[in-house]
């Protein structure tokens, strides 16, 4: 017989430490969704629309900023269109800003429930990404088929790359996020560097511009933002082969897990340097 048959029970009934895995993920599973709903309630209470404003928010600005540029600019920008380019980078770039902002003394607006020790910071930090990410993610999704349906945007060349370059921007902003947590719950000083890092990374994040329309040796330097690969990868599936892109999948992967590995390790110091009360 061969080692893994001998390792499945004759009634077919899953190994203990199986098992408990799976419980484990469940009760986890379970306190992250408590978390969310609490945070969701904290923030935005019951009255009016409540948690919706979770996703009105990003929605009204990525709006907003589209219309701005529709009515004071051409609706193109050197042969794109002006609505898929501002969506496909406003959008990301929220995500970014949204995770990044929500990251700055997160363990601190959050000491409270570290009373329990059954939770964790990790377990803060999971509960506050998820919201956010989900909150951009369904503004994304409504800002699209809203244009679409009025017509001043075609659809998605290719939706499984647009999805690619979405998730791997999320990855991007959690790595970068967990650094944020750390810094500035060790380093007071940290908070102050993050609006104006903010908006240095803007205009050279991939934004507002392709990698294409950099010289060669412009774009060999930006390419190792990570940020501009999710932009590409993101504008191949707008805009598909009719526009050159340039990105790499793993780059960004790579950077988010380096940032993960540094600083997730150094999450559960942060009980130890929070004050409570």
């Amino acid at each position: 017989m061969s080692s893994r048959s001998s390792m499945i029970p004759a009634d077919g009934v899953p190994a203990p430490g199986v098992a408990e895995f799976w419980q484990g993920l469940r009760i986890q599973a379970r306190a992250l969704r408590a978390l969310m709903i609490r945070e969701l309630m904290m923030r935005y209470g019951r009255a009016n629309i409540g948690f919706f404003w979770l996703i009105l928010e990003p929605m009204i600005l990525c709006a907003g900023v589209i219309g701005l540029r529709w009515v004071i600019n051409a609706h193109e920008e050197r042969g794109i269109p002006l609505v898929a380019l501002l969506l496909s980078g406003y959008m990301p770039l929220t995500l970014l800003r949204h995770l990044m902002g929500k990251s700055v003394f997160l363990f601190r607006r959050n000491v409270g429930m570290l009373y329990h020790r059954n939770l964790t910071v990790l377990d803060i930090f999971m509960m506050t990404m998820a919201l956010e990410f989900a909150g951009c993610t369904v503004a994304y999704i409504v800002n699209y088929f809203a244009l679409v349906l009025v017509g001043a945007l075609d659809p998605i060349h290719d939706y499984g790359l647009v999805i690619e370059g979405w998730c791997l921007m999320g990855f991007v902003s959690v790595g970068i996020g967990a650094a944020m947590a750390v810094l500035t719950e060790e380093y007071e000083a940290a908070e102050r560097f993050v609006q104006p890092f903010q908006y240095l990374i803007m205009p050279i994040s991939g934004f507002m511009y392709m990698a294409d329309w950099l010289p060669e040796y412009a774009r060999n330097i930006a390419l190792y933002i990570p940020m501009l690969h999710c932009f590409e990868i993101t504008r191949h599936g707008f805009f598909g082969d009719a526009i050159p892109t340039y990105y790499s999948a793993s780059y960004p992967i790579l950077f988010a897990i380096v940032l993960l590995a540094i600083f997730l390790p150094r999450f559960e110091k942060m009980r130890d340097i929070i004050q409570y009360g």
